[in-house]
């Protein structure tokens, strides 16, 4: 006898059905990652602008990089309820639990990054250029070079979700860390020369673009967690 107080099963999805469900959730996820690499490639397009910027004293295009930040703050917003909607209303299985976890993680270190791309033309503003100084120009150039080429890497993994590159992305990165010290000595150096407002100015962009290649090698880590369900090792 049927026990009443017990709800009868659902009738199981037929295979086809099952099936579509399965190719449109695959289809929804890809869309994700497609869209987080061209979030990303506007970021990293606005870090090289704001390098531009900095390195040629460009005031005039101060403005155009302070509003590129917009459409990449409105597409954070579009891809965080679109990740969190499927994460309340699917039951992704354990490699697409990884990559939406994945994927609120790199929501913020590419949203993050272009605000730090801002904030490089800020302190240019602020000071009103960057001193001429030959050795400090060669280092900053080298140092956006390098930072700019960091947070590509982090873009390439995402885009062919290679778990490989982020198992290097840390190795990678002392390019970035060791032009940032050497830009810090050189400012210290010149100090007396180039004055405290500059300096300090020169301290921040040092800092925002090595936060930016940090950003690209978080990029790519969680790619590497999102395809092996592992972050790679420290050692």
């Amino acid at each position: 006898m049927t026990d009443p107080t017990i709800p009868p099963s659902p009738d199981p999805i037929p295979t086809g059905d099952h099936h579509e469900i399965r190719i449109h959730f695959e289809e929804q996820l890809d869309e994700i990652r497609v869209r987080l690499v061209d979030m990303a490639t506007m970021v990293l397009a606005n870090t090289r602008r704001a390098g531009d910027v900095i390195l040629e004293n460009r005031f005039d295009e101060v403005e155009a990089v302070m509003a590129a930040d917009t459409p990449i703050n409105d597409e954070y917003l579009v891809l965080e309820e679109k990740v969190f909607q499927i994460l309340a209303l699917q039951q992704p299985v354990a490699s697409d639990l990884r990559f939406l976890v994945a994927a609120t993680r790199l929501l913020y270190e590419i949203e993050r990054s272009g605000d730090l791309a801002v904030n490089i033309v800020k302190q240019m503003k602020r000071v009103d250029g960057i001193p001429s100084d030959p050795v400090i120009h060669s280092l900053v150039a080298r140092l956006v070079d390098a930072a700019a080429t960091m947070f590509a890497r982090g873009i390439e993994a995402l885009a062919t979700m290679d778990p490989e590159i982020g198992v290097t992305a840390e190795l990678e990165d002392q390019t970035t860390d060791e032009l940032t010290a050497e830009l810090f000595t050189a400012v210290t150096a010149r100090q007396d020369d180039i004055g405290l407002e500059a300096s300090v100015a020169l301290f921040y962009i040092g800092r925002f673009l090595e936060r930016i290649a940090d950003h690209g090698v978080n990029m790519a880590q969680n790619v590497t967690f999102a395809v092996t369900a592992e972050f790679p090792s420290a050692d």
